[in-house]
């Protein structure tokens, strides 16, 4: 009977030796910091990088994927939870399939509806989805005119938060539309930690060979000379957006700067309303003179050309990429002289000749167009303005797509710094 009392104590002891082994290698391996506190977010707070990040508790679950997002964080402590600070938010992670927004207490953030400008930001990216997914239905102007922000029934659209994006689903399409919210965050008046940039509608490009590539362009402007609300610079960039086309405006320094007409604010609000609705600025030089050729020296050219990009660098925070001679005119001189490839045409209006409705539609849509083309027209006629309630939307129901000029160069993979000056795809230097 000792004998086998004496065996059992000694498996006893052995039992206990092992779990006493077992107990100190678990406390030696696991991490016990996540005791006693009140969050698992309050490591966050201890972080001061734009990737803050928290990894809670410690398993294999995204542990490699951890280790990569940790890389370079003084604190490298790994755990399971992510928490990314975007501005006045959390983005969580559980993984790659599962991520969220919460707010500063934890709370998980949800878009239930959109601010006016949200809801234009969202339909610009509806008709972008629309002419890239379902192009059949574009090239319709009556349609196009439909989709946009005060025509369009918010009341059926509902949103997700995904990752870094605002999916409005409009069932009405059958589309789910992805909106970025670097984007929105002003919309919103939420701050996501993005930088304040200059918004531009999304431009999709159709590779489709039926549907060519067209510029529609616009010298002298902006007009303000007008006791009217809507001048013709204003009814022609509100008219483009009507129909989701883009334009490129090569404005005169002189129209900009001269504050006896609008004041500093109005000439702001006009240049971001048209750049936020897809269009482009260009230099048409600072006074206009009647050719550039006729300058004597170096320094007077290239002083004329960059008046216009100096004021749109300092008033708007926009890098002007090209621009276009007075006239269509340059020589050697002038091409040594231009910070910028010069932009011509291929076709023009002729509204600086006619000031005539019928005679502008005429001449414009009698032409066969090919990919690439440039019209020229004056954005300082009404005349032109009115035109252009005929021409735009019978381009749009030809099928023609009416870009900028550097989207055009894009598309054919011409960067605008390695020219000289531009008439078409197929004629540059």
């Amino acid at each position: 009977m000792k004998k086998i009392l004496k065996q059992y104590r000694q498996i006893l002891n052995c039992v206990i030796l092992f779990l006493l082994l077992c107990a100190v290698f678990f406390l030696m391996t696991v991490n016990f910091s996540f005791i006693g506190k009140k969050s698992i977010h309050e490591d966050a707070k201890t972080y001061r990088t734009r990737h803050c990040l928290v990894f809670y508790p410690d398993s294999k679950t995204g542990y490699s994927e951890a280790k990569n997002l940790c890389k370079g964080v003084k604190d490298d402590r790994i755990y399971d939870y992510t928490l990314i600070p975007f501005g006045d938010y959390y983005m969580v992670s559980y993984g790659k399939d599962r991520k969220y927004f919460t707010d500063k207490q934890y709370q998980s953030l949800i878009i239930d509806d959109l601010s006016q400008e949200g809801k234009k930001i969202a339909a610009d990216y509806l008709r972008y989805s629309i002419k890239k997914e379902k192009p059949e239905l574009y090239y319709n102007a009556e349609y196009l005119s439909s989709l946009t922000a005060d025509r369009l029934d918010f009341s059926k659209v509902t949103y997700e938060l995904k990752e870094e994006s605002l999916i409005c689903r409009f069932s009405e399409f059958d589309l789910d539309v992805s909106v970025p919210l670097r984007y929105l965050q002003k919309a919103l008046n939420m701050d996501f930690g993005y930088p304040q940039e200059l918004y531009r509608k999304p431009v999709y490009l159709d590779p489709d060979p039926e549907h060519p590539i067209i510029c529609l362009t616009f010298d002298d402007g902006p007009y303000f000379w007008s006791e009217k609300k809507n001048t013709s610079s204003e009814q022609i960039v509100d008219l483009l957006y009507r129909y989701d086309a883009s334009a490129t405006f090569y404005v005169v320094g002189y129209n900009l700067e001269n504050r006896d007409i609008w004041a500093d604010h109005q000439v702001y609000m006009f240049l971001r309303n048209s750049i936020n609705q897809g269009n482009e600025y260009g230099s048409h030089t600072q006074n206009h003179p009647s050719s550039l050729r006729d300058l004597s020296t170096y320094d007077e050219i290239r002083e004329e050309i960059e008046g216009p990009i100096r004021f749109m660098d300092k008033m708007m925070d926009y890098e002007v990429k090209t621009y276009r001679p007075v006239g269509g005119e340059f020589n050697d001189d002038v091409l040594a002289a231009q910070p910028l490839p010069a932009i011509l045409w291929d076709v023009d209006s002729e509204d600086w000749y006619s000031r005539d409705v019928q005679s502008i539609c005429d001449r414009v849509l009698g032409y066969d167009y090919e990919s690439g083309d440039i019209i020229l027209f004056h954005d300082i006629y009404f005349e032109t303005a009115e035109a252009l309630e005929k021409i735009v939307p019978e381009l749009v129901n030809r099928g023609c797509q009416l870009v900028s000029v550097c989207d055009m160069l894009t598309y054919y993979g011409i960067d605008p710094a390695s020219i000289s000056y531009f008439y078409s795809p197929g004629y540059y230097e």
